[in-house]
């Protein structure tokens, strides 16, 4: 159920709505317009860069706070959507192509797409629509990292589950320290930012470290 309507083709996986997408588009993008997720395999937070995607009498880090605030995306705070946009009468055609089930009753919402997941988002009222889960693998990696990762304490219990993540460099990380300074204030550049389900890991692959392991949720 969406809004107290159905949507189809839609398959409830949780406690919250989840918006199916068309089996073709199960592992890549489902929304087209949206950038590819090429372009980071971590987004981190860029507010000036999301102002860009949101009207301007929208306060982008409130709008963050809200969308996080809800329990099935309180995995994402401290991590930036790769993109933002406001469902309109002018796009709701191409998106409805996209996405089983929209209909002109989302027009004012947001879809807010992540790594691996993409959320619509009523902002206005405060309330997660829908959600449909992209799972996407972690950037290609040493052969043994996964077996020297998986060896510390801090993995225990999440060996099977694979991370989303990517390297840090020097920009993003000067960015979250400044969000987040007690979690990064030990990061470097070219440590490793992997989000597991449950767990935000920070890893220095070349020392074997777990930098930092903060609890999700």
């Amino acid at each position: 159920m969406v809004g107290g309507r159905s949507l189809k083709s839609c398959h409830a996986q949780s406690s919250y709505s989840s918006l199916s997408p068309k089996p073709i588009l199960q592992y890549i993008l489902i929304v087209l317009v949206i950038v590819s997720l090429a372009i980071s395999i971590l987004a981190l937070f860029n507010v000036n860069e999301l102002k860009k995607s949101l009207p301007t009498m929208i306060n982008t880090q409130d709008f963050l706070n809200k969308l996080t605030a809800h329990d099935q995306m309180r995995a994402y705070v401290g991590i930036a959507p790769l993109n933002i946009i406001q469902i309109t009468n002018n796009n709701i055609a191409n998106l409805q192509a996209q996405i089983d089930g929209l209909d002109r009753s989302f027009i004012g919402s947001f879809i807010v797409q992540y790594t691996d997941v993409i959320a619509i988002y009523d902002y206005t009222n405060d309330v997660i629509m829908g959600t449909a889960n992209l799972p996407q693998p972690i950037a290609q990696l040493p052969a043994d990292f996964l077996t020297k990762l998986n060896a510390h304490s801090e993995l225990a219990g999440l060996e099977n589950e694979q991370p989303v993540g990517g390297q840090i460099d020097q920009a993003s990380l000067d960015t979250l320290r400044q969000q987040l300074p007690n979690i990064y204030a030990n990061a470097k550049a070219g440590d490793f930012l992997l989000r597991y389900t449950t767990k935000l890991i920070i890893y220095d692959y070349n020392a074997d470290v777990i930098v930092n392991a903060v609890d999700l949720g």
